[in-house]
This record gives C-alpha cells, sequence and structure tokens, in this order.
C-alpha cells in the first residue's frame, strides 16, 4: 500500500466506513508492541445476513496479526462468527463469511504481533 493509501485508510473518522465496511466495525491498532483488544461499539447485523473479518498491517514484516467477529450475547458466552489470520506482509484481505441476524449485536476483536521500534497501524473490520 503506498503511503497516500495508508493515509487514506488510517484517516477516516471513527464511524466511517470504507467501501463494504460494517459502520462502526473498525478497530486500529498500532504494532509498536504485541496486543490484543476488543472493539467497544457493538452493531446491528447487516441485512446481507453475513459478515466476515477483513483487515491490514501496511508494513513487510512476516509477523501475524488476528482479526474476529463476535456476537455479543450479553449474559452468555460471545460466539465467534468469522475470522481471519494474515502476516502483515500480504496486504489487505479477508477470512470467510459467518452468518448474522439483523436483531444481533456483534463487534469486532483483534490480536497482533509486536514489532519493536514501528510506526505502523493495522486494523480489523467486518463486512458484510
Amino acid at each position: 500500500m503506498t503511503a497516500v493509501g495508508l493515509a487514506t485508510v488510517l484517516a477516516l473518522p471513527v464511524g466511517v466506513a470504507a467501501a463494504g465496511e460494517i459502520t462502526n466495525s473498525r478497530l486500529p491498532f498500532s504494532i509498536a508492541t504485541s496486543g490484543s483488544a476488543e472493539d467497544g461499539d457493538r452493531w446491528n447485523g447487516p441485512g446481507s445476513g453475513h459478515a466476515r473479518a477483513c483487515g491490514d498491517v501496511p508494513t513487510s514484516d512476516l509477523k501475524t496479526f488476528s482479526g474476529y467477529v463476535y456476537q455479543d450475547k450479553s449474559f452468555l458466552p460471545d460466539p465467534q462468527i468469522a475470522s481471519t489470520s494474515r502476516n502483515y506482509s500480504s496486504g489487505y484481505g479477508c477470512g470467510s463469511y459467518g452468518g448474522t441476524t439483523t436483531g444481533g449485536k456483534y463487534y469486532t476483536k483483534a490480536t497482533w504481533a509486536g514489532v519493536p521500534g514501528s510506526r505502523a497501524y493495522g486494523y480489523v473490520a467486518a463486512e458484510n
């Protein structure tokens, strides 16, 4: 991804989705240290009846990140409905679709490997 493309991807305001991306599903993260995060935003299941986890970390490093879509079940364990796992150097990509319902609430999670000294940011989002 070019520097202009990276600026475009990372410059989107919170709550604004790229084409195909489900609004409020984007979870950005810094790869300077390894970590994991759960997005605090919850979104309704898309009318398409499915969603998939997608993401990108724009660097040539061979380390890996994973992205997940979970259904928020309130007082029950949250089932994982979709996931992707990619090398940073692979560029943008998505996993397989998982089923959703329009009445359900969903959120994204991410785990990533750290690259000390890196200033790169990645993200995980859901697409329909």
